[in-house]
This record gives C-alpha cells, sequence and structure tokens, in this order.
C-alpha cells in the first residue's frame, strides 16, 4: 500500500469519500467492491478520530433496550455477527457481569437481557446467566458492591483495536482498486452551478493543493461533517449535535467486563479488561470546543471515578494511567438529552434536500453498524448513478483474516526465532498478515529486536508501518499501526527509536525528526491534561 498524492487530480473519480473514519472507509471499500471508481481522503490519519476513542465494544447497546430503540439493537447484533465472520483476528467474543444490588434492577436485567438473547436469536454466542451472591464473588472476588445479590452473565463482543478494524476497512478498499490517502485535508469543494464536482485538497505533509475531480462526493466526515457542510452551504444550521465520551485506563480491576450505573445520573457504563488493564468510561456531555483536541477534564474524569467507586472504592486518580477522549456525532433532535439522542444514522441526499447534486452526506452511526451505514450510504449512492449491484462487504473478510490459532502462532515463533509474547502481538494486529513482518526480520535480524524494554512491539513492525501501511507520521505508528501508545506510558520509552527508524525509512532530516517526536509529546499530553485543569 503505498500514498500517492499526486495521483488524486489524474482522474476524474466515480465517487470522492471525504472522511477516513471507520464509516468513511466503510463506504470506500463498499463501493470499491461494487466496481466504482473510488477515492478516500483523510485528512489526518484513518481512525484518528472518533474510531481509535470508543469503548472499543462491538455490541447491540443493552442500554438501547430501556429506550425501546429494539430495532437499532437488533441491526448491531446482527452486525456484530457479521464482525465475527469476516474479522475474526479482530473482533472477539467478551463476558459481561451486571452485579444486581436492588430487587428492581434485578427484574429489569432478567427482562433486558432475556430480550437481548431474543434479538440476537442468530447470535454464535450464548445465551445469559444468572449468578447468586457466592458465585459472583467467586468469579469476580475484587467486587464491593453494597447489598450484592447477584450477577447477571451475558455475552457481546470486544474490538480491542478499533484502529486496526479501521486501518483494514480502508486497505480492503485499496486493495480493490481504490484510491486511499492520508494526511490529504479537504479545503473546499469544486462546483458547476447546482452541482458538486469535485473538491481541492491539500496534502498536509508537503503543503502541496491539487483539485480531485468525482461523479459523486460523499461527506462521512464524523464530528467534521459541518466543515465540510460549510463550504458549500452559508446559511444552513447545524446538522449535527456532538456528544464527549471519556476513558480512562487503569490496572486491571476484573476479569470479566462489568456493567455498572452512575450514582449521579443512572448512566451505564462499562469496565472493560483491555490488554491487561481495565478500560473504564463513558461519559456522555455536549461539546462545543475545538475539535482537533479534544480531552478528558477533572469533572469527567471525577464522574466516571464515582461511578466506579461502587464497585472498586479503591481505585484512586493516581492509579489512571491515561485518558482519552472522542465525539459521537448524532443528528440532532430537539427536545433531546445527550444520552437519549438517537444513535442512528442518517443520510442527507443533498438534490432533494439542498437542489445541490452530486453530494450525500452521513450523520451519525456506531461503530458496531459501521459496515451497515457504509451499506446504505453506497445503496444510494449507486441508485443515484445507476449501478445495479449488489453490496459484498458483509461476506467478504478482511484482509488479516482468518484468525491464527494457537498451533499456528507456536509454528511462527518457532520458525522466526521471535519471543511467543511478540509473535502474539503480531498476530493480534495483523492477523494472517503476521508473516509479512516476520519476512522482515529474516532479511534483517535488527527487526526482531524489542522497540522498548521488555515490550512485545519489534522494529519490523517500523519498517512495514512505513513502507506498507502509509505510516507517515510517529503519531500513526504509536497510536494506530501498533500499539506502543497505547500502553500505560502512551509509548514514551519508545519514542526516540520509533522517531529514529521512520527517519531512515522516509528519509527525514534531523529537525522533522524532533517535530515529529514532539507533536506526538504533545498528543499524549491531551490523556493528561486532567489532573492539570
Amino acid at each position: 500500500m503505498k500514498r500517492d498524492f499526486k495521483s488524486i487530480s489524474s482522474k476524474n473519480y466515480d465517487v470522492i469519500v471525504i472522511g477516513g473514519g471507520i464509516v468513511g472507509s466503510g463506504i470506500a471499500r463498499d463501493l470499491t467492491l461494487r466496481g466504482l471508481d473510488t477515492l478516500l481522503l483523510e485528512k489526518e490519519d484513518f481512525g484518528s478520530g472518533t474510531t481509535s476513542r470508543s469503548t472499543r465494544l462491538a455490541h447491540g447497546g443493552l442500554r438501547y433496550m430501556a429506550q425501546l430503540d429494539f430495532g437499532l439493537v437488533r441491526q448491531d447484533l446482527s452486525e456484530r455477527e457479521i464482525l465475527l465472520r469476516i474479522a475474526p483476528h479482530l473482533v472477539h467474543p467478551l463476558s459481561f457481569l451486571i452485579p444486581i444490588p436492588t430487587t428492581f434492577l434485578n427484574v429489569e436485567m432478567a427482562l433486558g437481557t432475556t430480550l437481548y438473547d431474543i434479538l440476537s436469536y442468530d447470535k454464535t454466542l450464548p445465551n445469559h446467566k444468572f449468578y447468586g451472591r457466592n458465585k459472583t464473588l467467586e468469579i469476580e472476588p475484587g467486587l464491593k458492591v453494597r447489598n450484592l445479590q447477584g450477577s447477571y452473565l451475558y455475552y457481546d463482543c470486544e474490538i480491542p483495536l478499533t484502529e486496526r478494524l479501521n486501518f483494514e476497512t480502508a486497505l480492503s478498499a485499496h486493495e480493490g482498486g481504490a484510491t486511499v490517502v492520508n494526511h490529504a485535508r479537504v479545503t473546499n469543494t469544486l462546483r458547476e452551478g447546482n452541482r458538486i464536482t469535485g473538491v481541492e485538497v491539500k496534502d498536509e505533509i508537503t503543503g502541496e493543493v491539487l483539485q480531485a475531480k468525482g461523479k459523486m462526493v460523499v461527506n462521512a466526515a464524523g464530528h467534521w461533517v459541518d466543515i465540510v457542510k460549510r463550504m458549500i452551504f452559508t446559511n444552513k444550521p447545524e446538522y449535527l449535535r456532538r456528544t464527549k465520551g471519556i476513558h480512562i485506563v487503569i490496572p486491571q480491576v476484573s476479569e470479566h467486563a462489568l456493567v455498572l450505573f452512575s450514582p449521579i445520573d443512572g448512566r451505564l457504563f462499562f469496565v472493560i479488561p483491555w490488554e491487561g488493564f481495565s478500560l473504564v468510561g463513558t461519559t456522555d456531555t455536549d461539546y462545543t470546543e475545538n475539535l482537533d483536541a479534544i480531552f478528558a477534564t477533572k469533572a469527567d474524569v471525577d464522574y466516571v471515578l464515582e461511578g466506579l467507586h461502587m464497585a472498586y472504592p479503591d481505585v484512586k486518580v493516581d492509579d489512571i494511567y491515561y485518558t482519552y477522549a472522542g465525539l459521537r456525532s448524532l443528528a440532532i433532535k430537539p427536545g433531546k438529552s445527550a444520552s437519549n439522542t438517537s444513535r442512528n444514522h442518517e443520510l442527507i441526499d443533498h438534490s432533494k434536500r439542498d437542489n445541490i447534486d452530486g453530494l450525500v452526506s452521513i450523520l451519525g452511526g456506531k461503530i458496531t453498524a459501521y459496515r451497515a451505514v457504509a451499506r446504505d450510504a453506497a445503496d444510494l449512492v449507486c441508485k443515484k448513478m445507476g449501478v445495479k449491484v449488489p453490496c459484498t462487504t458483509g461476506v467478504k473478510s478482511l484482509p488479516g483474516a482468518p484468525a491464527l490459532d494457537k498451533k499456528e502462532l507456536d509454528m511462527l515463533a518457532k520458525q522466526s526465532g521471535i519471543s511467543i509474547d511478540a509473535v502474539n502481538n503480531l498476530v493480534q494486529i495483523y492477523g494472517s498478515r503476521t508473516s509479512e513482518v516476520l519476512s522482515l526480520t529474516k532479511a534483517d535480524p535488527k527487526g526482531g529486536q524489542a522497540i522498548s524494554p521488555g515490550g512485545p512491539d519489534i522494529i519490523a513492525q517500523i519498517w512495514h508501518a512505513a513502507n506498507s501501511e502509509i505510516c507517515r507520521t510517529v503519531g500513526d505508528f504509536m497510536l494506530r499501526r501498533s500499539m506502543v501508545g497505547l500502553r500505560k506510558d502512551q509509548g514514551m520509552d519508545a519514542i526516540n527509536i520509533v522517531a529514529r527508524e521512520m527517519k531512515n525509512v522516509l528519509g527525514w532530516n534531523s529537525d522533522e525528526e524532533t517535530r515529529q517526536i514532539e507533536a506526538y509529546k504533545s498528543v499524549a499530553a491531551l490523556g493528561l491534561r486532567f489532573k492539570n485543569p
């Protein structure tokens, strides 16, 4: 996979997709598989926005049952099963425990988990179970919920690396023939009369500005949708309500994922076992500030900790390794609170709403249902273009599938001479494409060296990312091509090695190497911003 910014002005594309998050990448993949010549543009890096700031779940959404949004729950449960099939190396079953301290919650969860099982009638996961108090404490001995009566166990799925799910979706689009470019910011739209005919794009790496022409433009820019809209309409109201969700990363406190309810407002939140840590969140508050520098405040963290203390009262603010924050992009529904605003997606056909041809916008949607959102958007685009090709994204696996089993993992470790921990880390990231990274260690044994002391990541991953995964910044690698920046010190012990190796591959000078290090430090600092309100 090569980055070729200059090529975007060389043809008239069938479709230009603005936004390389999970939805935009999904749309590009879907359209490409239907035979449309597609250009995918991302202003930063694939998944650098909301996709990488989620709770990392593929789930129906138990809390949407209380809102009686059964259609949304059913859709997402169905999409969960599809993700298990097309990306088994990235999506895994996960058991959830709901501690029960009151009779009312017992009745509510008995009904809720039963209906959840019914709505997921085609699932491959087990049905729910009820455990009494003793059994609950046997499987979660650290739980300190007052007046604990028992618990409900049910199943959903985790996506530990949503960043890789996003990247592989973009990679699949590229392998199908799409032109895929990151660090390519759309700065304006091209227009002929009442028709959008393309976009003006700035290369954020070189500063070069080019025009890309297309028969259709899809605005899938996530919480930047309104920014793109303003390039076309100067007097239209905002499409989106943006709400912030934050997570804290702490030492692992539970074996199972937990569902808890905030004592402040009753909102459901999760405690998720994640890469040896616990990921705790999330919040849901309206947001109107900087769209490119989102962070958890002290108030956000205090809210999460107060809820967590219902089950784990000994966790302190000093136990937090770091936080992250992202924005939900919700279609505006007047009179609704942040938490009660629908997570359903909406499509805008601007030829009907605004008498502007050649433009479609996507609002809302959840990561779990990204493929279905992309399918609906691609269906609309194809209908407008007279293309009658069905969607195949539900049956075509992503590039890293299938998952490797333990026997294959052990064989790779033996053949490569790399530690089993390092190979397991590679398999978790690359799936069946792990051999592409290991081949680099055979050509140069230096590639098998650890990036940081005691860590499982190896130098060959840096080479592979820079050469084959259009990784162009230290942040791209640390946060979205690997897990280095997701570890407890946010990769600070690895940053100099990563920058050095990327410098060697990409031909940076010393000034650029220093700039890249400082840029990553600034991003990582947002994760600790709550300590300095």
